[in-house]
């Protein structure tokens, strides 16, 4: 690979930019074909797209060649969550403040989910899927009518939303810091909302802290922890798209 094109593809890789990356391995012959499957498996993790990389042939070959597994969990959905996170410190990574705040409310609302199902399993049974609406309601007849008794105490607004699931959290039996976390990341998307919608100054790392009190990373790891508190796998130490930046890197050493 032709030196520029070599630095410009390092600068890809390592800004997690995997489009363009494959765009430039692409146009260098003799590439291995491992490393070109597990680049297009980073591109369609940075779309959110899961499915392709559920690949069980795929994750042993990796595995077997490089020790680096390609997806932790075999429940789609959980593997979906840890790839919200992913994406979320990236855009972290990179300094992107505003997708960032744009991008969390769908890792909101399936961490806060997984928290009531802990103790709550069927819980989606007294939702109603409102498929020509923006949200899902609350079936409170039947949340009244249960035989649990927080459900039967329950009241919020009809929508389901971070909001009145946060209000349900909050009646659980769940540890103080998770029902804090929740309250926290709560408030950031409340706090958030106006100054995005309108952007009259720049919103970054400075505009975040004073109008929630808290930094991104604050934001960052109240998900993780309250996503590894519902069973999701994630290493804080080890940044999985680090991990599969320096495999990638070596493939292309050892070609």
């Amino acid at each position: 690979m032709a030196e520029y094109l070599h630095d410009e593809w390092l600068y890809d890789l390592h800004h997690y930019h995997y489009s363009r990356a494959l765009r430039s391995l692409q146009q260098k012959g003799n590439v291995p074909d491992l490393l070109v499957s597990l680049l297009q498996v980073m591109v369609e993790r940075r779309e959110l797209n899961i499915q392709p990389v559920m690949n069980q042939q795929l994750k042993t070959e990796v595995l077997e060649a490089t020790g680096f597994p390609l997806f932790w969990h075999e429940n789609p959905e959980d593997e979906q969550l840890a790839n919200y996170l992913y994406d979320l410190e990236a855009k972290l990574r990179n300094e992107q403040i505003i997708d960032f705040v744009r991008a969390v409310s769908p890792a909101i609302y399936r961490i806060f989910m997984r928290l009531i199902q802990l103790k709550i399993p069927d819980i989606t049974n007294y939702i109603h899927n409102s498929k020509e609406s923006s949200y899902d309601r609350w079936k409170f007849e039947d949340l009244h009518a249960s035989d649990n008794p927080i459900l039967q105490e329950f009241h919020s607004e009809s929508v389901v939303n971070s909001s009145s699931l946060t209000e349900l959290i909050l009646l659980l039996d769940l540890p103080d810091l998770v029902k804090l976390a929740s309250q926290q990341l709560r408030e950031l998307e409340r706090s958030v909302r106006n100054p995005l919608a309108h952007l009259i100054k720049p919103f970054d790392e400075e505009e975040l802290h004073r109008s929630t009190g808290f930094s991104s990373q604050d934001f960052l790891k109240n998900l993780i922890d309250l996503a590894r508190y519902t069973g999701i796998h994630y290493d804080q130490a080890h940044f999985y798209f680090d991990q599969a930046n320096a495999v990638m890197e070596e493939l292309l050493k050892e070609k």
